[in-house]
């Protein structure tokens, strides 16, 4: 293969974060039509070489060159735009993000397909992974598995000319890594550069044309596959000989300690089994079988009914809690997800499985945690600075076993682990094999569930092998083979194929579910409320919808409405605003000062500048503290919020100046009872739901709030996107004002204060997350409504005034517990 046909050159590449020098003058190469594996240990370099080349990361020092031209910009986009695509190791997916509008921020601006042939786009651009995934399921909907097929689909569908693949196969089962290989070989045969990164060798030792080591942020070498071995490969990746990858089985399985009867749930069926002592049992199958549900349910994270005993005793496993007050405990496949608090220390996650046996009557004793935390420390051989570093900072294998160490503290008489190498070098994985070796000889029998059919092999005693949802062979011994597991899964593969989507008989519960998570379930619910206490009020007096109460109900909504859109545009990005009450109220006595009845139209004009100028800067000082000075959102617009009501008491102490009645009437115009503020609210409204869903802006404000740090991979403006909101809040905040001011008439300094809240509520009604990446304009504008119907129907009942303001904190309180219900149903298998 010619060395001048090189598609990605990186030369010298240094990269350091506090305390660690993560890449030492790296050079790496990859050619056309080559696939060329990456390998190294966990903390080597690889993940982090990769989001250099592919504009995630910035390098200290270095050069990079993509077909031939020097990337002197560092960006995802830049990199993207230059044939550059790349599947990370943890999928950049944005969660409340939709499977097809993920894959639309994945391409390049050039290949994007119209709104309107997204969804037919998207399932031809998923077809590469054979994978039954509706393009319409929100991204957080899906399993590791599928994430991860979304993640590679979105890399191929840029068209690339070269295309990095990180830890591609660790969700995977056999049939699914098949089909990834096939892509691969084709993407090769058609020229495309291929960088493979896995630590899984076997599969490396098939693919690839060259492998290249790092070690310790330095590359130590790199080979065409043919003039190597495996082990010489392991013996560089681990910097020592690693002789007993597996430990010996046990020969003497023990009594029973767990028996399982006849657990079933929608996934899997009537399954039953039994667990020695010192076993260690397998699970195997093809992705979607039944076999990752039944470890869930067995250790209370997912659904399901049947007979669960442990050491004879029946015990409930209905969640998480009480299973592991039984004694069975869940090691997680999604280690940042469900298996550690990554901004916590290492202490604190270890910390708090071992509360139970470091704590007398709610003190923990603080040298008893120490001695237990060093322990497992040692024996786990986590290594680290301090047992008081951020989780985040240490490498994948050492996460994973700081996860083991959590399970183990619990003092499990079961121990579940869901993938527990999943992502980690050869050398670690040798470890932990070792260590659950030694829990089952210690008497806590372990069930492993992997993808990797060569893990089971090495590991277990006993393998059992799921299919469409039953187990349908059991290996154990000298049986217990690659092939055989491989063979055994594929049992009722075709018929499986065809049943993996949605049965007939689940689809309505399916479409029901996926309508109560769905962000405009809260907007019929509320509409629906607003309807029933207008037939309340109608019952209690005639006067309820008469043409009085009706403009009266409108127009106090009017301002409301406008904050509330502003606050959800700040909301979606993950931030708040706290200041729009206070903010409005300064504009209107800012108005007082200038556009009054005794000033010309010129004093008028200028009085509207001076409010458009003040709520932009407004803005924009938000915006800037919250992005650039790092300042938490709540902070920032709290200050604001101070800030700008005392100015508002210094410019006048007491309500004073009259707003000319010109202006008012022109605020406050009316078609029939309805005033055409309400309707210029509503058209915005729609206008911004519209954007939100159908043009990239939308995607970029809500993909923001998702994850930020997907989001930038995604190529996403992060930055940029938080200040605009915050002008953008600020600027519908001037809008309120307006008709703020054309209501109340004179300049009150208190004016505006209360409306902050009453923007939130209408907000967390309308089924917005206050985490950002979710929420509707419509469920804006029936929370703002339903706020107003509320008071109104309040009042003609004769409740009193502190009823005015229970009323709506209650039903925000029972709207966002009934859509975390909705969402929590919706995840479950």
């Amino acid at each position: 293969m010619d060395a001048s046909n090189a598609r990605l050159v990186m030369r010298g590449v240094t990269k350091r974060f506090p305390g660690v020098l993560a890449l030492d003058s790296v050079d790496f190469e990859v050619r056309a039509g080559e696939i060329h594996a990456l390998v190294g240990g966990n903390g080597a370099g690889k993940s982090t070489l990769m989001a250099v080349a592919s504009g995630a990361l910035k390098p200290d020092s270095g050069q990079i060159e993509i077909a031939g031209r020097a990337i002197t910009a560092s960006s995802p986009t830049a990199a993207r735009s230059e044939g550059l695509a790349i599947a990370f190791q943890h999928p950049a997916l944005l969660p409340d993000l939709t499977v097809t509008e993920n894959l639309m921020l994945s391409v390049p601006d050039r290949q994007r397909p119209r709104f309107s042939a997204a969804t037919r786009w998207a399932a031809d651009r998923l077809l590469p992974m054979g994978m039954p995934i509706d393009p319409t399921a929100a991204a957080r909907t899906l399993t590791l598995a599928e994430k991860q097929a979304v993640e590679i689909c979105g890399a191929l569908a840029c068209d690339p000319q070269i295309v990095i693949l990180d830890e591609p196969t660790e969700p995977f089962m056999a049939a699914e890594t098949a089909r990834l290989f096939e892509c691969i070989r084709q993407l090769a045969a058609r020229g495309v550069a291929v960088v493979y990164i896995s630590h899984r060798l076997p599969d490396v030792f098939a693919l690839a044309d060259r492998i290249t080591v790092l070690r310790d942020g330095q590359t130590r070498g790199t080979f065409n596959r043919s003039e190597v071995t495996e082990q010489e490969i392991i013996t560089r990746v681990a910097g020592r000989e690693v002789t007993a990858l597996f430990p010996d089985r046990g020969r003497d399985p023990g009594e029973p300690v767990l028996r399982v009867q006849h657990l079933t749930s929608e996934r899997f069926t009537d399954v039953s089994v039994e667990l020695a002592r010192h076993e260690i049992l397998g699970l195997a199958g093809v992705e979607g079988n039944g076999q990752r549900e039944f470890i869930r349910a067995l250790g209370g994270a997912a659904p399901g009914h049947g007979q669960v005993l442990v050491e004879d005793r029946p015990v409930n496993v209905s969640n998480p809690r009480r299973a592991r007050r039984a004694g069975i405990v869940l090691m997680p496949q999604e280690r940042h997800v469900e298996g550690v608090a990554n901004v916590h220390s290492v202490r604190e996650n270890l910390a708090v499985a071992a509360v139970e046996r470091t704590a007398r009557h709610g003190i923990i004793a603080l040298d008893r945690e120490d001695q237990l935390i060093g322990r497992e420390i040692a024996d786990l051989g986590v290594k680290l600075a301090s047992p008081d570093v951020a989780v985040e900072t240490l490498s994948g294998g050492n996460q994973q076993k700081v996860v083991l160490g959590r399970s183990l503290l619990s003092d499990p008489k079961v121990l579940l682990c869901d993938e527990p190498t999943q992502g980690i070098d050869v050398g670690v994985r040798s470890d932990i094999y070792h260590r659950l070796r030694a829990t089952a000889d210690d008497g806590v029998p372990v069930v492993v569930l992997s993808s990797d059919n060569v893990e089971l092999a090495g590991l277990c005693d006993r393998v059992l092998v799921f299919s469409r949802g039953s187990v349908v062979a059991e290996l154990v011994g000298d049986e217990i083979t690659d092939e055989a597991i491989t063979a055994a899964s594929l049992t009722g593969s075709a018929a499986n194929q065809a049943d993996r989507g949605t049965s007939s008989a689940d689809a309505p519960r399916q479409r029901w579910r996926s309508f109560l998570a769905g962000e405009q379930s809260p907007t019929l619910f509320l509409a629906a409320a607003v309807l029933a206490l207008g037939v309340v009020g109608a019952a209690q007096n005639d006067r309820f919808l008469s043409s009085f109460n009706i403009t009266s109900v409108l127009e106090l909504l009017a301002p409301v409405l406008f904050l509330a859109t502003g606050q959800l545009i700040v909301m979606l990005t993950g931030g708040i605003d706290l200041s729009v009450g206070p903010l409005s109220g300064t504009l209107v006595v800012v108005a007082s000062f200038y556009v009054g009845a005794d000033f010309p139209v010129g004093w008028w004009i200028l009085g509207f500048v001076l409010m458009a100028l003040l709520a932009g800067a407004v803005g924009l000082c938000n915006g800037a503290l919250v992005r650039f000075a790092a300042v938490t959102p709540v902070v920032a617009t709290l200050v604001a919020f101070m800030a700008l009501q005392g100015l508002s008491l210094a410019m006048r102490d007491t309500p004073g100046g009259t707003i000319a009645q010109p202006v008012t009437d022109v605020l406050q115009a009316r078609l029939g009872p309805v005033p055409w503020s309400v309707l210029a609210g509503a058209a915005l409204v729609v206008a911004l739901e519209f954007a939100s869903r159908r043009r990239m802006t939308g995607l970029f404000l809500r993909g923001t709030g998702s994850d930020e740090q997907a989001a930038h991979k995604r190529g996403i403006p992060v930055g940029r996107v938080k200040v605009l909101a915050y002008v953008a809040s600020a600027l519908c905040t001037l809008l309120g004002g307006l008709l703020l001011a054309a209501q109340i008439g004179v300049g009150d300094p208190t004016a505006g204060t209360s409306y902050t809240l009453a923007s939130i509520t209408a907000v967390v009604l309308g089924g917005a997350s206050i985490f950002g990446g979710r929420g509707s304009f419509l469920g804006v504008f029936f929370g703002v409504l339903l706020v107003q119907v509320t008071q109104n129907v309040a009042v003609f009942a004769g409740l009193s005034q502190a009823w005015q303001y229970w009323l709506p904190g209650l039903m925000a309180l029972a709207a966002t517990g009934l859509f975390a219900q909705a969402q929590r149903r919706t995840r479950l298998p």
